[in-house]
């Protein structure tokens, strides 16, 4: 069992590593490259600790392994919430709260040495720490899954789609092998350590492959959207022209609960052919972006016009598709800069 781990622990770092390389070149780009080059950073920092359990290690080295090992959890939320939380900005409470699965340990590890005390002596302030940290990674890694699986059917860019199901399969046995199974049960196999780094093994091969094949930009990028009214349509494009009309004469983005798979059916289009023209031809990464365009270019006609004063921000937004105000009103500050109501006085001044 040892050499299978060595093997895959050996080959997941080796997997890191080239991500790592592939990306450097890169870091200045995005936030959300560089989260995924810490991510990178402590996966082998991690895997390092695992390969080299049974050795005696430099201080330094065991603390720069604790460290990496306690980050990962942390880091591995704001990178689900950057690369994979659409239109989710990173601010400083996010690291704040990241940075508290490194900081309780540490900060436990401080205290004993300065205070010259044993923490399990004090059973209260032993188990506030201990699975007080344990359940503030769980509820950082169970919030990523429910990220990455709230835009899984929405996401337009076929690599994204692909990697978060891999993040979401991978992550959940990760959860519920390393946290559950090794540290609340303590339970003792080989076994686990095998399949714990083949997993990450498997999930790096298959990140890379996307990232050799499509180029960084299908993953950490954002697109810049092109207006629908202003693509030029060639005279074969009768399934853009299709969806198109949908939008802009049949107003399919009032209706409520509209997927991507129902707009599908309801155009007669296959949706995988759906997704390559909202995506490839308007640029489109995301399809509650696309019909947010819609809706938005609705409510702002409506919030200049003189007839629909007297209706309330929020019957117009409802109107339009929304399902909530706030939903709404972020969407709406990100397209003009301004609230719904700041832009009506503004058109009403004019």
């Amino acid at each position: 069992m040892s050499s299978l781990v060595d093997f895959f622990a050996i080959l997941s770092i080796s997997q890191m590593l080239m991500a790592m390389l592939l990306l450097a070149p890169y870091w200045r780009k995005t936030q959300s490259l560089r989260l995924y080059i810490a991510l990178m950073v402590c996966g082998i920092l991690h895997v390092s600790a695992i390969l080299l359990s049974v050795q005696i290690l430099p201080s330094w080295l065991s603390q720069l392994l604790y460290i990496g090992n306690n980050a990962l959890p942390g880091v591995f939320w704001l990178v689900s919430l950057s690369v994979f939380g659409e239109h989710v900005s990173i601010k400083r409470w996010h690291y704040g709260i990241a940075s508290l699965t490194l900081f309780i340990p540490i900060s436990v590890q401080l205290s004993q040495a300065l205070f010259t005390f044993d923490i399990s002596d004090y059973d209260a302030f032993y188990g506030l720490t201990k699975y007080g940290a344990m359940a503030l990674e769980l509820t950082l890694l169970v919030h990523a899954l429910v990220v990455v699986s709230k835009y899984w059917d929405s996401d337009l860019v076929q690599s994204r789609r692909y990697i978060r199901g891999g993040v979401i399969g991978v992550a959940a046995l990760y959860i519920f092998l390393v946290i559950i199974i090794e540290q609340l049960l303590k339970l003792t196999w080989t076994g686990l350590d095998v399949l714990e780094v083949l997993l990450l093994a498997m999930l790096m091969t298959v990140v890379n492959l996307f990232l050799f094949r499509l180029g960084d930009n299908s993953i950490f990028d954002q697109a810049i959207k092109k207006s629908p009214e202003g693509v030029k349509l060639s005279p074969n494009s009768k399934e853009l022209t299709l969806i198109i009309n949908a939008m802009e004469v049949d107003k399919a983005y009032q209706q409520d609960g509209l997927t991507i798979s129902l707009f599908a059916k309801q155009l007669g289009l296959h949706e995988y052919k759906l997704r390559g023209l909202i995506n490839g031809e308007l640029s489109f990464r995301n399809f509650n972006d696309f019909l947010n365009h819609y809706r938005i270019a609705q409510v702002t006609s409506q919030l200049g016009n003189v007839g629909d004063k007297p209706l309330p921000v929020l019957t117009l937004a409802l109107e339009s598709g929304f399902r909530s105000l706030s939903s709404f009103n972020k969407a709406f500050k990100d397209k003009h800069g301004v609230t719904p109501t700041e832009y009506r006085k503004k058109a009403s001044g004019k």
